[in-house]
């Protein structure tokens, strides 16, 4: 009995062993955050920010086609972010068009580090 014991132990741990690497893995998606800070006199004053998850889990990123529609998922998402900070302080002295490119760089900086290991050969 000891015997059969010891053999599902074996099999329990070499399961986890083999599925480890794939609970490591990340979730796909780039984050999309547009930021609004209110001018104050209040130093540190905390950012509101509305945040996206745009998900490429359906695309593959290591095609230009696949990488295309994930720029384009971000610039929607922070077209979308931007607009509603802009409906919530419609007095803001900031414009639109800073708060989508600064959205945009920042996720795609994300999306080109997953893109440039979604490009590389598997080894």
């Amino acid at each position: 009995m000891r015997v059969g014991q010891l053999h599902i132990t074996f099999a329990a741990i070499s399961c986890l062993a083999a599925s480890a690497p794939g609970l490591a893995q990340q979730t796909p998606e780039v984050v999309v955050e547009a930021s609004h800070v209110e001018a104050t006199t209040v130093k540190g004053a905390p950012a509101l920010s509305i945040v996206y998850k745009v998900s490429y889990a359906d695309l593959n990123i290591g095609t230009n086609s696949g990488a295309v529609e994930l720029q384009k998922r971000i610039k929607d998402s922070a077209t979308q972010a931007c607009g509603q900070l802009k409906k919530l302080y419609p007095n803001s002295v900031e414009t639109d068009p800073p708060c989508v490119q600064a959205a945009i760089k920042n996720a795609m900086a994300q999306a080109n580090k997953a893109i440039a290991a979604a490009e590389k050969p598997a080894k």
